[in-house]
């Protein structure tokens, strides 16, 4: 798998499919994942209704909340590259819950421990000398760099292809990873952190639960947006997947 030039890999255009298909995909989109986020936002009113007057502390339902939060983030997406990539059908009722989710949890997993390691390494070296500021912003591009380099392995794990690939995908985004790193940050970002901002200032009027449903929407909506920009960018860099 040979990398293509910058020119063939153009970050504005993958940029402009993934949120312009994400928005002429929504309605199938909303059924992928609008029972996901009924789910999580009731396990969200089940902790906080548990809490008691201790509404600090974390419970049960905190930690059954950020598990089915991540799987069903990841359910969107590894759904969202199949139908791209595979022609999947929009599901009937959500995103399926299947061992191709289970395989793409894990390797993001992975992804997500090797690119922390770039940051404690920052932390531990340059932090003393330069501050926590600087080293913490180091980390986070070497972090980004690296995760730009592997995300092909991240459309190998939903696909269910034989291994994760990473020495496939090292080879692939050699010579425009920059590119990739910039449109990873334009497709996994903007809408997650504007409706989580968005959420929060509800929460704080007085309306919790009205604030968690917005950051929740807007997190499943972006995994939509990741998820096209991930199979677009695997046909950019790799071709139409070859059906067995």
């Amino acid at each position: 798998m040979a990398s293509p030039s910058p020119r063939a890999y153009p970050a504005a255009e993958l940029i402009r499919e993934a949120w312009s298909q994400s928005f002429a995909d929504r309605a199938a989109i909303v059924r992928a994942a609008g029972l996901w986020v009924g789910i999580s936002l009731l396990l969200e009113g089940l902790a906080r209704f548990t809490k008691g007057p201790e509404a600090h502390a974390s419970n049960l339902f905190d930690l059954l909340t950020l598990v089915v939060s991540w799987l069903g983030l990841s359910a969107v997406t590894v759904w969202r590259i199949r139908a791209l990539l595979l022609g999947a059908p929009a599901p009937a009722v959500m995103a399926p819950f299947d061992r191709f989710v289970l395989r793409y949890a894990a390797a993001e997993l992975l992804l997500g421990a090797l690119a922390l390691m770039p940051g404690f390494l920052a932390i531990a070296l340059v932090g003393p000398l330069a501050g926590l500021a600087l080293a913490g912003l180091l980390g986070f591009v070497v972090a980004l760099a690296l995760f730009a380099r592997l995300h092909l392995v991240l459309v190998s794990a939903a696909l269910g292809e034989a291994g994760l690939g990473f020495d496939r995908s090292w080879r692939a985004t050699a010579g425009v990873w920059p590119s990739a790193a910039l449109a990873i940050l334009a497709c996994a970002a903007p809408l997650a952190l504007l409706s989580g901002q968005l959420g929060a200032m509800i929460a704080a009027m007085g309306a919790p639960l009205v604030g968690n449903a917005v950051a929740t929407s807007g997190a499943y909506a972006q995994a939509a947006v990741l998820g096209t920009f991930l199979a677009r960018s695997r046909t950019r860099l790799a071709g139409p997947v070859v059906r067995a």
